[in-house]
């Protein structure tokens, strides 16, 4: 009933809040802590949609099996500021979305606590390409399951240092986007520079995520 779903939530929320009260502790003593992903984020998996229901041209992007919208629908059903992975097809594929959109069943979306900025999980997931890659279940249809993601160890630290480095990296992505900046060379470059700082700003010492 209605009563009993509402404590059902409240111990949710408690068991949700004390979560990142310890992790914030853990961060005040040691500065970072490592954590399974599944820890400090709710996988979500989309909503399946079919073609009639999607138009061309207008509405919210609908992200199914690749990085490419399948289509845009009139409904969203995810916020802004969401990082996801493609399930199935291009699997292990890593998109974020600044804006509203709508994740199709085979995306994977990410509600996080609030001691993870989706930026940075973005930008984590990036140097997982590999680990994300190699869990793939070779098929006719390529898959990656939610477990493989939740037992992802991801380095935490605090929430304002998450905001520097997603920062900082966001200027060299913007740097890397932007083709009429250089010669391509040049722009070869940048984005070398940019991977190298992206994955040295989230190695932590040279700890690996998956250990």
């Amino acid at each position: 009933d209605r009563q009993t779903d509402r404590q059902t939530d409240r111990q949710t929320d408690r068991q949700t809040d004390n979560r990142s009260a310890l992790i914030r502790l853990c961060q005040y003593v040691f500065g970072k802590v490592f954590v399974n992903l599944g820890e400090i984020a709710e996988i979500k998996r989309g909503v399946r949609v079919v073609r009639s229901q999607l138009s061309g041209e207008t509405g919210f992007p609908v992200y199914q099996n690749s990085m490419t919208p399948l289509g845009y629908n009139p409904e969203s059903n995810c916020p802004g500021d969401t990082t996801f992975v493609i399930a199935a097809g291009a699997a292990g594929e890593v998109g974020y979305c600044a804006n509203d959109f709508w994740a199709a069943d085979d995306c994977y979306y990410f509600v996080c606590l609030d001691v993870l900025q989706s930026r940075f999980l973005y930008y984590f997931l990036l140097t997982q390409k590999t680990a994300l890659l190699s869990q793939v279940r070779k098929a006719s249809v390529p898959r990656l399951s939610r477990l493989a993601i939740e037992k992802l160890r991801i380095p935490l630290p605090p929430v304002e240092d998450q905001t520097r480095i997603v920062s900082i990296l966001d200027r060299f992505e913007s740097l890397c986007d932007d083709i009429t900046s250089g010669i391509p060379a040049e722009i070869d470059a940048r984005q070398k520079q940019y991977t190298y700082y992206r994955d040295k700003l989230l190695s932590f010492k040279g700890r690996k995520a998956n250990e």
